[in-house]
């Protein structure tokens, strides 16, 4: 499986000494789970998981039952009521790139 260099990256830069136990758990997942196979969903997981392997694996999880679910988590805040939420990230591309909105 190849990740595109971002994700690399990010993976590095926040699970350190674990990024390739979080590469193989993400990997292995993927394989199992095809349409988990796309640039946005792995970004929203990874950047969920904030470093941590047991949140990578609960957001594997959760994306496996719905990968809608990890990209409202990751992509929008919720503002004042349960339907009305703002988009501040955009996981189509790059995590360099990807702030729609930055917050202060």
């Amino acid at each position: 499986m190849i990740l595109k260099e971002d994700i690399y990256k990010r993976i590095e830069t926040d699970f350190g000494t674990e990024s390739n136990k979080a590469i193989e758990i993400l990997c292995h997942a993927i394989e199992k789970t095809d349409y988990l196979n796309t640039d946005r969903i792995i970004r929203c997981i990874v950047f969920l998981s904030k470093g941590n392997l047991n949140d990578l694996q609960k957001y594997i999880i959760a994306a496996a039952n719905d990968p809608r679910d990890i990209i409202l988590w990751a992509e929008y805040e919720k503002l004042s009521d349960d339907f009305n939420y703002k988009r501040l990230r955009d996981f189509n591309i790059s995590f360099e790139v990807s702030k729609i909105n930055v917050r202060v």
